[in-house]
């Protein structure tokens, strides 16, 4: 009986929420047996595993893994079943269990699954994506100062003026920031805290952050292929995700160029 079968049963059958529940405990029961028993067979045959070749050494690491996955998932939804909360770092993907739920508290878009990244803009449009090893890596406070040492490392100096929102801000991130040597600090202030900078630069910093979420945008239309990639793998995901940026760039650059060369036509 296939995925779409059970599915359709367990919507047919489970009309109310303890029938729904019920079940779910059933399949969970159910599900649990075969990864038991599959355990069984992968310790049992762990001895094959010399024998096998291409296609099979795959297969083998593949549902190997998967016996993993498993094993954390079961009692994860068990913890629901329980308590009706979601497990903390629960597994959203059974082939990729490396991805995680990401809170946005945007409208629309409270919650988003996948990877963080970090976006920065250069000036001229191009823009730089990080992508975080893990979910509690790449804070907006961290990434604030990540994003000017990583310009240093490419650029060899410090970002004269520097945008960041109100995510970024901390006195401290400001000191360290103006020690790193970028000269007009515009990290949004919260509450009733002061710009570190002057009104003109205020204001063309606001204006320049903002276009951030314009080039971000853009990565994410589907001229890229920035959301939902076709990889298999979480470096491939990430892969993917660069390959985006890199098209966005070469793009910005191109018609950069164009412009230029009509310029010097017309000159």
């Amino acid at each position: 009986m296939g995925a779409k079968s059970t599915h359709m049963i367990y919507r047919r059958a489970a009309k109310t929420a303890d029938a729904k529940k019920k079940l779910t405990k059933e399949l969970v029961a159910i599900v649990d047996g075969i990864n038991a028993e599959l355990g069984q067979w992968l310790v049992a045959g762990k001895s094959q595993g010399e024998r096998l070749k291409k296609h099979g050494k795959v297969a083998w690491a593949k549902l190997n893994a998967m016996h993993g996955t498993m094993a954390k998932l079961l009692p994860q939804i068990r913890h629901w079943l329980r308590t009706g909360r979601v497990a903390a770092e629960k597994i959203i993907n059974i082939h990729l269990p490396e991805l995680y739920s990401i809170v946005r508290g945007k409208a629309g878009k409270a919650v988003e699954f996948g990877l963080k990244w970090g976006f920065a803009r250069l000036r001229g449009g191009f823009v730089l994506a990080t992508l975080a090893k893990c979910k509690g890596e790449m804070t907006d406070t961290r990434f604030a100062l990540q994003a000017v040492d990583q310009h240093i490392a490419l650029f060899g100096k410090p970002p004269s003026a520097y945008a960041y929102d109100r995510g970024g801000y901390s006195r401290d991130n400001i000191r360290k920031l103006k020690a790193k040597g970028v000269k007009e600090v515009g990290l949004a202030p919260r509450g009733k805290a002061k710009w570190a900078v002057g009104k003109k630069a205020k204001e063309k910093l606001v204006k320049e952050r903002a276009q951030v979420e314009g080039s971000i945008g853009a990565v994410k239309s589907g001229r890229y292929g920035f959301n939902r990639p076709a990889a298999r793998s979480v470096d491939m995901m990430g892969v993917c995700g660069q390959r985006a940026v890199l098209g966005l760039n070469l793009n910005k650059l191109i018609r950069a160029l164009a412009a230029r060369q009509e310029m010097e036509l017309i000159g």
